[in-house]
């Protein structure tokens, strides 16, 4: 497992809370690993980075020591926190901009080597100056809708969105946003086991609706096969219902085997893989979040045979769901 180095962006007026929030959680995600996973490594070391040596949040706060970004390695991931206020006017927040103007080349320059760059509240706005996101939306606390749209009229702002993963980028929202994004680094770099058990640790409840991306079986979707697509998008939608690949075959006129090889080239799982990945990715997520029986579960995503699907869930996370529930539950 590699040591990822994460650098953490401090500039004067920044929000404190956001930048130690990052540390702290960071911290616990390596004890966590340490401690329930069975290993000495450590996920995550970081360094706080930025234009000067020490600067003051703007609640008073000195923050340092900082490595200037000039003398800077390039990190694996930079976390861009709460750059200032959400509340400030446009024309004030442009002047704090122009300020860091020294960071924007730097920041470009690792993304294009390969850095993922993350950021929070108006931290986006950073992002967006160093114009490593156009073209793609981002999103930033709600209060700072109307100052996003006049600095950036040709970029995309969604604040309904808590987080926004474009895979070399990730956008979250308020800067209270920052645990959420933190522990889906966490999720993101090792397991979400792994997040759960650092927000479990450090009493940080992760949003674990249907949508977000933090909680869902995920694999590729990038390809450029519609009718993979489809099928994945039929499995998503109906995984509580038996899986009739001779019928969906049959409705796009292709050979069931050409479909499946297809589907396998793009996805790495056959159809029958990726359903039961999908179905065990439902069930940890309401082992995680509710109290729902356990046979209930097994039931709701269709399969008639509890003791089939423990065997592979066990199968599939080296647990037992009680086990795996004990371990991983979000319910405080």
């Amino acid at each position: 497992m590699k040591l990822l180095n994460v650098g953490i962006v401090v500039n004067e007026r920044c929000q404190a809370s956001s930048v130690f929030s990052v540390t702290d959680l960071l911290i616990a995600a390596n004890y966590a690993l340490q401690r329930y996973f069975d290993t000495r490594a450590s996920l995550f070391s970081y360094q706080l980075i930025g234009l000067k040596s020490s600067v003051t949040a703007y609640n008073g706060s000195v923050i340092g020591p900082i490595i200037k970004i000039r003398d800077c390695t390039r990190p694996d991931i930079v976390i861009l926190p709460g750059a200032f206020e959400s509340v400030l006017t446009p024309s004030h927040s442009k002047i704090l901009l122009d300020k860091m103007s020294g960071l924007f080349s730097t920041l470009k320059e690792w993304h294009q080597a390969g850095t993922t760059i993350a950021s929070v509240c108006t931290g986006n706005f950073i992002l967006a100056s160093s114009d490593i996101a156009v073209g793609r939306t981002l999103t930033c606390h709600w209060a700072s809708e109307e100052t996003a749209s006049t600095l950036f009229p040709s970029e995309s702002f969604n604040t309904n969105k808590l987080l926004i993963d474009h895979g070399d980028i990730i956008s979250a929202g308020g800067a209270m946003a920052v645990s959420q994004l933190a522990l889906y680094l966490v999720h993101r770099f090792h397991s979400r086991e792994l997040a759960l058990a650092t927000g479990k640790l450090m009493m940080v409840e992760l949003n674990l609706n249907n949508q977000s991306r933090f909680a869902i079986f995920h694999p590729n979707t990038n390809h450029k096969d519609k009718i993979v697509s489809k099928l994945q998008n039929l499995i998503e939608t109906s995984y509580n219902e038996e899986l009739d690949i001779s019928q969906f075959s049959m409705n796009e006129g292709l050979g069931e085997r050409q479909i499946c090889r297809r589907f396998k080239k793009a996805t790495g799982e056959t159809p029958l893989s990726y359903l039961q990945r999908y179905r065990v990715e439902q069930v940890k997520m309401g082992l995680e979040s509710t109290s729902t029986a356990i046979n209930n579960l097994i039931w709701n995503v269709g399969y008639e045979d509890p003791t089939s699907f423990r065997r592979l869930f066990k199968r599939s996370t080296g647990l037992t769901m009680q086990e795996y529930r004990s371990r991983f539950s979000t319910k405080m």
